[in-house]
């Protein structure tokens, strides 16, 4: 009877994504009302051909899809759970990666993230919540996500599931002034990108997820058989939001590219929370809380540095721990590089990283530990820009002083203000600039990455 009842669960979720009654059904099908209840209870043995294939017809099933429901209803040799149906004892899905034993520097995003879950959990959220937790290259969004997703995963009985869309991905995609994103150029020349990008922390790229695929991942992590996962995008997400329209689901989507590569990912049940990470805000997404995540502050900067190098190596030279804690720019990716280093050394005074660093030439080759690489960060935002945008990135490294204007970055950038203007929004959503009010400024060490481009390009 499993597999019966799996076909009849099957059914059911497929005339749910299509908005039909079971009336509805039986009319546009030539079945009866009681036939498609009893198939939906799993009370119907043996479905006759015919039947299923005017079912087929009125649920608008096509090529793969109605193979697979077809053959679903007729496969009564082997059992086969329907979607969302795993087995007689299905496994919770507790997909999040391991979170970093040091987070500090978050209260605040944390404090927000538990009251969102709070009101997801207690029945007052009317939806689905979404939060994009967004900010430069290096401030730890994903560390955040993860972390956030352990402390507050408890409150979500039926799982928690987790996505890399791998949106910082490089593409081919040309851009205007003929380099790819990769270094090459159309017209098969090389530019010179100054080292090989190896992705967000070292590792080759698995390329962009197109949501159709990851759909179906999350569909899997939802016990759905392989057969039975639609072969249409459209269908794939209906199935999605019906199968978690009533649980209560934790959805961590890491490092997303923008709005269109999430938008099919959001489940609908108001007991679901979606956590997603991006350099940019998203702002396309309606009704998402955006939450920044920027550079440490001083003290929370030193703490993140003394959990990985120890209090009292840090002690020894605080005059020297501050200024190493400055030249990282705050930005925790950075800080951990450094501490890995010292960590490494143990004979280094923190005075011998301070002096291989406080050479801007020389800063980013520096704070590379491993896989950890602070300049390759900066290229994967980089090279998504614009043939203008980049130009006016790196020509912004010219103007004096450290915040400038929309009027200043024009006089520097040979462009007009209102371009100027716009291309300097466009690098804050890209996390290349920060603003501040009216006027804008570099972070941490993008000043140097864009002096380095400068050099290398022009």
């Amino acid at each position: 009877m499993q597999h019966r009842a799996g076909f009849g669960q099957w059914l059911r979720a497929l005339r749910d994504t299509r908005g039909l009654t079971q009336e509805e059904l039986a009319e546009a099908s030539g079945s009866s009302v009681r036939t498609i209840r009893e198939m939906e209870r799993g009370r119907v043995r043996t479905p006759q051909r015919r039947t299923v294939a005017l079912l087929a017809d009125a649920l608008g099933l096509a090529g793969a899809d109605r193979d697979r429901f077809v053959g679903l209803a007729r496969a009564g040799h082997r059992p086969q759970p329907a979607p969302g149906v795993v087995a007689s004892t299905p496994v919770l899905p507790s997909e999040l990666p391991a979170a970093v034993p040091n987070l500090v520097g978050r209260e605040a995003e944390l404090t927000v993230l538990a009251r969102l879950t709070t009101g997801v959990t207690d029945g007052s959220a009317t939806t689905a919540s979404v939060v994009v937790l967004h900010g430069p290259p290096g401030t730890g969004k994903s560390s955040l996500a993860v972390a956030a997703g352990h402390r507050l995963g408890t409150a979500f009985t039926d799982g928690q599931l987790f996505l890399d869309l791998h949106g910082t991905a490089p593409t081919d995609t040309v851009r205007a002034d003929g380099a790819r994103a990769d270094g090459a150029r159309a017209d098969g020349a090389r530019v010179d990108t100054g080292r090989v990008d190896t992705g967000r922390t070292g590792g080759a790229f698995a390329g962009i997820v197109d949501p159709a695929e990851a759909l179906a991942g999350l569909l899997r992590s939802l016990g759905v058989p392989e057969e039975a996962i639609p072969g249409q995008p459209e269908q794939r997400g209906r199935l999605f939001r019906t199968l978690t329209r009533d649980r209560r689901l934790l959805i961590v989507v890491d490092d997303a590219a923008d709005e269109a590569q999430v938008r099919p990912l959001l489940p609908a049940g108001r007991h679901c929370l979606t956590l997603v990470t991006s350099r940019r805000p998203l702002t396309g997404l309606t009704g998402a809380v955006r939450v920044p995540v920027g550079l440490l502050a001083p003290d929370a900067a030193w703490r993140l540095l003394a959990s990985i190098t120890g209090e009292d190596r840090l002690a020894a030279d605080p005059t020297g721990t501050a200024e190493l804690v400055e030249l990282c720019g705050r930005l925790p990716l950075a800080i951990r590089v450094a501490g890995n280093r010292l960590a490494s050394r143990p004979g280094w005074p923190v005075a011998q990283l301070v002096a291989q660093l406080a050479d801007p030439r020389r800063r980013l080759t520096a704070l590379t530990a491993g896989d950890l690489d602070v300049r390759a960060t900066f290229d994967v935002s980089y090279r998504r820009l614009g043939a203008t945008i980049a130009g006016v990135f790196r020509r912004a490294s010219l103007v004096p002083g450290a915040e400038f204007d929309a009027g200043l970055l024009a006089a520097v950038t040979h462009v007009d203000v209102e371009s100027a203007a716009a291309a300097a929004e466009e690098l804050v959503d890209a996390g290349l600039l920060l603003p501040r009010g009216d006027r804008y400024t570099f972070h941490g060490l993008t000043r140097i990455y864009a002096r380095e481009r400068l050099a290398l390009e022009e």
